[in-house]
């Protein structure tokens, strides 16, 4: 059974929280500072938040997991669980709904936005993950890919010319792309753009988050974020924006 149901990313309880990727973490992670402790700090549980984590992304899901837990750990949490999954017929059982049904955070890792999409569209899973979203105070996190896919028109790849495909549309609003001034990204974000042209561009640097709560979103990490959509694209204006900054979508 395929579950297909339209969202208004607006009337939801829950918080996206994007990362550009390469945020800090591991045993020497700052954890006054870092933005996986205000991933922890947004869920109303704190340390006490049933946490999981969904390497999918990556080629390396073992040492993804063992990174995150040992981030999460150092920042004081304890109940963490991982979803170890890489191919779709994994991911409704009941084991992973009655995991979701009781989480407080999901964080997707990075890697390949397109394994997430390719396993988790047409779920039950999905499905009940945006119920959850729309109606519980509820974090989902995801860095890199896991940014990514948080989109409806995702970015697949592409340097020259941007590829695009179906992310799991936790927002449809926003076209996000990471690694954005490292790996020079403003012009396949920008194509991307001008290809959906109702959707705003959000560029995230490296250590680098927006959080997502009633239509605005706040700048936190150390980087910046680039902005713009269709209507500034001809002109090459965007709005550039630091950490503590906000944007009403």
């Amino acid at each position: 059974m395929i579950y297909l149901e339209k969202y208004s990313d607006f009337m939801n309880n829950g918080i996206l929280i994007a990362i550009g990727g390469s945020e800090s973490k591991g045993p020497k992670i700052d954890i006054n500072n870092s933005i996986l402790s205000e991933v922890v700090r947004n869920s109303k549980f704190g340390i006490d938040s049933n946490i999981i984590i969904i390497p999918t992304a990556s080629s390396y899901q073992n040492e993804v997991d063992s990174q995150y837990r040992i981030t999460f750990e150092r920042i004081g949490c304890k109940n963490i669980k991982t979803l170890f999954i890489s191919s779709k017929d994994q991911v409704d059982s009941i084991e992973n709904l009655d995991l979701l049904k009781n989480s407080n955070i999901i964080m997707f890792s990075g890697g390949d936005q397109s394994r997430i999409s390719e396993c988790f569209l047409g779920t039950k899973f999905l499905n009940d993950l945006k119920n959850k979203f729309n109606s519980e105070h509820f974090v989902v996190a995801g860095t890199s890919a896991g940014a990514m896919c948080m989109s409806e028109n995702m970015i697949t790849g592409g340097k020259k010319k941007v590829k695009c495909g179906l992310g799991l549309s936790l927002i449809s609003e926003l076209i996000i792309d990471t690694h954005f001034m490292e790996r020079g990204r403003i012009y396949r974000l920008s194509e991307a753009v001008s290809i959906y042209s109702n959707r705003i561009g959000v560029g995230l640097s490296e250590d680098t988050a927006i959080i997502i709560k009633n239509g605005k979103f706040r700048v936190i990490g150390s980087g910046n974020v680039t902005v713009f959509n269709s209507s500034n694209i001809e002109d090459s204006k965007f709005n550039v924006l630091s950490p503590g900054d906000t944007f009403n979508i």
